[in-house]
């Protein structure tokens, strides 16, 4: 008879499906990649380890005593009424700070260098030499403000201190974030945005951050000023962010996701020349699954000990 039953509802790799199964051999592993196979485990499953819930299953879970998610954001998982339950909630803080971090990274670079200039005519054989020596800058010496100094913020401002650049950080903590030049707390907001030159939104999605950036704090940044998001899309108020681009409040957007999502057919950021749409694509890596399978092996040692898992989220907080 089996210790547990973990369903695992995302293909980690048959490497990592060996190492779960050698450091756990008492332990039944299934590798559920359909809904038909999720929906047959879910009502045996102990444990769900997986990135994809399907809410039916969820509910059917009923001896269900640990979620440990493949991301870093849960809020999904939460509106599925995991929230109301005696079920032990953990995420992938960890697993994605490198990959997303280099994505707004890159975003930023290409604003500063032209390239998503020159790479919307490369095709058409675009002559924008002039245009793109006119509007070229350096991240060196320019302010970043990083809102959120989780596992991704983080990574992002180490990184953006390496470049030379000044950072910014904003979070609800007043436990200081070693490395970086300022650190205020939301009530602050303003006061961070106001000098950037490049604003990030590194946050899950909770009550607190949606729409956390609008009008009012569009409003304040300089019109040179940029923003990304690896977030959430609601993090930002659409239309405020739309009227922002479109006027010329600021200077551009690095959007990785976006509200709604997918972005419809019709909206206008596809063909916004100061936009550039990644399409949720930054928290992947070729890495994940390891690094993912490595959070999961150790806090799956833990629980069975009976010992505090990391990465716990604080389910009213929404992280």
């Amino acid at each position: 008879m089996t210790a547990l039953t973990v369903l695992v509802g995302e293909n980690v790799g048959e490497a990592n499906m060996a190492r779960m199964a050698a450091a756990h051999p008492d332990v039944a592993f299934h590798l559920c990649l359909t809904d038909e196979e999720y929906h047959a485990i879910a009502p045996v499953a102990d444990i769900i380890f997986s990135k994809k819930f399907i809410p039916e299953a969820v509910q059917a879970a009923t001896r269900l005593k640990w979620v440990q998610a493949g991301t870093a954001g849960v809020n999904h998982i939460l509106a599925m009424g995991i929230d109301r339950r005696d079920v032990i909630l953990t995420n992938a803080r960890g697993a994605h700070g490198t990959p997303m971090a280099e994505l707004i990274l890159a975003q930023m670079l290409a604003f500063a260098t032209g390239q998503h200039t020159l790479l919307r005519t490369q095709s058409a054989r675009g002559r924008l030499r002039d245009q793109v020596i006119r509007d070229k800058f350096e991240l060196e010496g320019q302010t970043l403000c990083v809102i959120g100094l989780g596992d991704i913020g983080g990574s992002l401002a180490h990184k953006a201190k390496a470049l030379g650049m000044h950072v910014i950080g904003v979070r609800r903590s007043h436990e200081p974030f070693h490395g970086i030049d300022a650190q205020v707390t939301p009530d602050r907001l303003h006061d961070a945005l106001r000098p950037a030159d490049h604003v990030a939104l590194c946050l899950p999605l909770t009550q607190e951050t949606t729409h956390l950036i609008g009008a009012a704090e569009l409003a304040v940044m300089k019109p040179t000023a940029y923003i990304y998001n690896v977030g959430r899309g609601q993090s930002i108020e659409k239309n405020a962010l739309l009227d922002a681009l479109v006027n010329g409040r600021i200077a551009g957007a690095g959007l990785d996701v976006t509200d709604p999502e997918p972005l419809p057919d019709d909206s206008p950021l596809w063909d916004m020349p100061n936009v550039i749409l990644s399409q949720h694509t930054s928290g992947s890596s070729p890495f994940n699954a390891d690094r993912i399978t490595t959070i999961f092996l150790d806090n799956l040692d833990r629980f069975r000990r009976g010992e505090m898992l990391h990465n716990v989220v604080d389910k009213k907080l929404g992280y």
